[in-house]
């Protein structure tokens, strides 16, 4: 596995994070088949301009932004797509006769938003505690509204290619009846890509406003980061940091791959508190998450610069979609 994609599934608390920043879409979709996976997207922040670079302040990066921030959706403009979608497949259920119920939202686990944990925990309180994971608490209501979901009436065959059409995976089609592989529910022809699909174009989007170019870049401008010379060079301090502490990883990066504290819920152990303080710690000390973020918001201007005409067109189809959210939200359909 690459070095970019290693650090998205390394950390317990980054993958959760994944998780939670999807809810609202994931859970808009998730109906017990194959259409939940076509949701995506990322929350971020709103202009049309790039953002000016935020005072960077380690302790609490969550007012921090980024470029490429000003081309995606807000979380509110995400949540305002995933509630008019869910209008509109609601009353495509009902012209077919059937009653739909979104399933709800799943509780917020991890950081507060995209930019918290982004280069790291900060949290050294939580980190006593808990090492490198989210909090008992929110863990617990997470995992539990995951066993709730997965206890919900599951839905019929026919009705879940109502909603997610003749583009569903080939078995969730052959169990369904006749005239629904035909194309076609209580002689009601289904729409392409049935409920699911005609809200979306309704909309004018598949991904609850995620603009592809923009995520795209996002997610690389991350790894990037780590070649700029300035963000070596503070990795280094920080490995002599941590080496003075008992600890030997060349980088955070090795640290967020650090099989031990990542991946899956597991017990908290006493070296993992030590070794969660001694990052915080060390990274305060040299400024790691600072002079990265420095690195990123250059490479993202850069990206900018280089694609403004399509980045700027995928700005454009995202605030149209906003506005149609927003009329489907005052009328009701």
């Amino acid at each position: 596995m690459s070095r970019s994609r290693r650090r998205s599934t390394s950390l317990l608390a980054t993958a959760l994070a994944a998780v939670t920043l999807a809810a609202a879409g994931c859970s808009a979709a998730r109906d017990g088949g194959a259409v939940a996976t076509r949701a995506a997207g990322r929350a971020t922040a709103p202009a049309l301009r790039p953002p000016a670079a935020a005072v960077r302040n380690a302790s609490d990066p969550t007012g921090w932004t980024l470029p490429l921030m000003a081309y995606q959706p807000t979380k509110e403009q995400r949540r305002m797509l995933v509630a008019a979608e869910q209008t509109l497949v609601r009353s495509c259920m009902k012209g077919f006769g059937l009653v739909w119920t979104p399933p709800a939202d799943l509780p917020v686990v991890g950081p507060r938003n995209d930019m918290d944990w982004r280069y790291g925990i900060h949290d050294a309180t939580l980190a006593a505690t808990r090492g490198f994971q989210p909090e008992a608490a929110q863990v617990a209501r997470y995992e539990e509204a995951m066993r709730t979901a997965d206890r919900a009436p599951r839905l019929t065959p026919d009705t879940e290619v109502v909603l997610g059409g003749s583009d569903l995976p080939p078995d969730a089609l052959a169990a369904a009846g006749r005239e629904v592989r035909a194309g076609s529910f209580h002689g009601r022809k289904i729409p392409e890509g049935g409920c699911f699909g005609q809200a979306r174009h309704r909309l004018g989007t598949a991904t609850y406003g995620s603009t592809p170019l923009a995520s795209e870049l996002s997610g690389r401008s991350f790894p990037e980061a780590t070649a700029d010379p300035a963000v070596k060079a503070v990795f280094g301090r920080w490995s002599a940091c941590m080496k003075a502490k008992g600890f030997r990883y060349a980088d955070p990066v090795a640290l967020f791959d650090d099989a031990r504290f990542g991946r899956r819920p597991h017990p908290v152990t006493g070296l993992e508190t030590s070794t969660a303080l001694a990052d915080i710690r060390c990274r305060g000390s040299v400024r790691v998450a600072e002079t990265w973020h420095a690195a990123e918001t250059r490479l993202q201007q850069g990206y900018i610069q280089a694609d403004r005409t399509r980045l700027e067109a995928e700005r454009r189809s995202l605030d149209t979609a906003v506005r149609n959210a927003r009329a489907v939200l005052a009328t009701g359909s």
